[in-house]
Formats: C-alpha cells, structure tokens, sequence
C-alpha cells in the first residue's frame, strides 16, 4: 500500500507526465498526419488507409516518448513541490532523498516493463503492419499525380503524356499517348509514341519499381521527319514510371522480431535489438537524473530547470543515437555497444547528489 506521501508525490508526477505526452503525441502525430495526407493528396498512396497508417505509428512514438516524458514529469512535479517550500516542510519532517526515490523507483520500474513489452514485441509487429500496409496503399494509390485532360511531364521531361479521362475509381486511364523522349545523341535509342485505348498502374513485387501498362495500342518508332520508322501493335505494353514522391525508405530491421535479432550476429541487428532494450532502461536512469534536477529554490523560475533538463535529455537521446551507429559501423565493439551511454545520467545523479550534501555541510559550518 502506497503511504499518503507517495500518492500526493506520485499524484504531481504523473499529472506532468501524462500532460507532457499528450503535448508531444500531439505534435508527432499531427506532422505525421500532414506527411500521410500530402501522399494521399498526390496519389501516392491510398487516402484509406491514411488514418490506419497513423494509429500504427502512434505506438512507435510512445515507445520513443514515454521514457522522456516521464522524466521531464518528474522534474516539472518535484519542481513545483520545491518552490511552494513543500518539499523543505517534508525535508523537515524526515524524508530525505531516498525516501523520494522509493515510490518514484517502484512506479518507475512498472512503467519500464510496460516499455519493454512494447519495444520488444509490440513495436516491431506494428512496423511490420505498417510495412505491408504501405506496400499495399502504394499498389491501390491513383492517378491523381498524373491528372487526365492535360499533358504531363515526369522524369525530367523524358516521358509525356496525355490521357483523355480517368475511370471513375481512378485506377485506370483512357485514351492516351505517350512520347519517349530520347536521352542522348550517342545512345542509338530512338523517339517512341505510344498510343492506347486504356492503361494502368501496376508495381513489381521485386523491384518496387511503378509502371503503366497501355492496353491495346500502337507504338511508333523513329525520328520526327523521317520516313523510316517502325509501327508495332500491342496488347499490353509496360512503360517504366518515376513519380515524385513515390519512394518510400523503410527499414525493414525495426519490424524484424526480437527472438531474430538475439540469433543473429549482423552488426545492424545487434544495434537494433540494443536500442529496444535501451528504451526501458532510460526510463530508470533518466528518472534518477531527474530527481536532483528537479530541486531548486522558491525564488527560482518556473521553467528554468525544466529547460536545462530538457536539454540534457536531447543529448542523452542524440548520444543513443550516435552510439547506435558506432555499432553499427564496428566503431565500437558490441559488448560496449550502447550501454555506455546509460551510464551518463547514473554518473551524472551521483555528483549532482554528492555536490547538494557537500553544500549543505558548508551551510552549516558557516
């Protein structure tokens, strides 16, 4: 059971932690939002599965989030409870340091193994979801880019084209052509026109790469002006086509299962699966960071620890990130890995601890 000061301690703390995920949920959330909606809007992907896309990633961010949100809650709850002298009052009355720590640690600690069901096994199911759900959207994605009723130019004007209309679920074209421009004097290929009665976009499993398929047409070969040209009829015929916007860099490794990455001996994997396990981690060393953060004088701003604590945070995070690609790289071996980088905010809590206890000796000295 949870004594009267470790609800009124933990009551201040997940107020600001829930308050300061919502916040940054919000923000990921809503340029991830504009992201999906400009690829729908250029017909790049699917619009259905816009908001699919988007609940799927939103799991992916809390993993990211919580670790840091709980922290700065920490330092925001602790904080207020320092300026209002309540904490002095309570520093009175017998609770020292660790008594703070104790429900702070133990709240903690439930919260870490929820981070690392989700980073763990929650997390690279999702981004699998999410890869085969974009690879879907991306083979039902229309024509809007390429829009009926007007020529249009792609790859660098070596492809135009014009189709009369588009079908009603904008999956197919009607009545079209298409030049080929020629890329080079010296490459011996010559200018094509192609006509068709209909054509559509189709995507190779393998290769990724998108084409239009004309249906029942003509293709023409041969330089403008001259009678030597070449006249060949089609059923189907496939153009390759680059649409901007199109690529989509997905890293395959954050969706692999975790059982995989421990087999497995590729750098890359190892990094991978050294990040997942990072992430509940940094929800305890950043919490006791947060704590000697936290403390300051009533005069004190309100915001003014809060930013320091944020900035150390970001570099906390950058330095995962750094460290993640030295093992990737081989820079450093993966038994350092990306451990070391935890051990920063422990070191870090320690001076900031032993440097307020020297201080307050010296107080009473004097």
């Amino acid at each position: 059971m949870f004594h009267i000061f470790d609800r009124y301690l933990l009551k201040e703390v997940i107020f600001g932690w829930l308050a300061i995920t919502i916040v940054l949920w919000l923000v990921l959330i809503s340029n991830r939002l504009v992201r999906l909606l400009a690829d729908a809007a250029a017909g790049d992907i699917a619009a259905s599965v816009v908001f699919k896309l988007l609940g799927l990633k939103m799991v992916w961010y809390m993993v990211h989030i919580v670790p840091f949100a709980l922290a700065l809650g920490v330092v925001l709850g602790l904080g207020r409870l320092y300026r209002d002298n309540e904490m002095t009052v309570m520093s009175a009355c017998g609770v020292g340091t660790w008594r703070i720590y104790k429900p702070l640690l133990g709240f903690g600690l439930v919260v870490a193994m929820a981070l690392a069901w989700l980073a763990l096994f929650v997390s690279p199911e999702v981004q699998r979801v999410s890869h085969r759900l974009t690879l879907m959207a991306e083979e039902q994605a229309d024509f809007t880019l390429l829009g009926a009723g007007r020529f249009n130019e792609i790859q660098n004007g070596q492809l135009t084209f014009y189709a009369e209309k588009l079908s009603a679920d904008k999956q197919s074209m009607e009545n079209l052509f298409i030049v080929v421009k020629q890329k080079g004097k010296k490459d011996g290929k010559l200018p094509q026109l192609l006509t068709a009665k209909s054509a559509y976009r189709k995507r190779d499993a393998g290769s990724r790469d998108n084409f239009l398929v004309l249906v029942d047409g003509y293709r023409y070969e041969g330089r403008p002006g001259d009678a030597n040209y070449r006249i060949a009829k089609f059923s189907e015929y496939g153009v390759r086509i680059e649409l901007p916007g199109s690529d989509h860099i997905v890293d395959k490794r954050e969706g692999t299962p975790t059982a995989d990455l421990m087999k497995s001996g590729n750098l890359k994997d190892i990094a991978e699966l050294q990040w997942r396990i990072m992430m509940p981690i940094s929800v305890i060393v950043l919490m006791l960071l947060a704590v000697p953060l936290s403390k300051s004088s009533p005069r004190q701003g309100r915001y003014g620890k809060l930013v320091m604590a944020v900035l150390l945070f970001v570099i906390y995070y950058n330095l995962m990130g750094v460290a993640q690609v030295w093992v990737k790289d081989g820079v450093v071996p993966p038994v350092i890995g990306i451990w070391w980088v935890a051990l920063l905010p422990v070191l870090l809590t320690v001076v900031l601890l032993r440097s307020d206890r020297l201080l307050c000796r010296l107080r009473r000295k004097q």
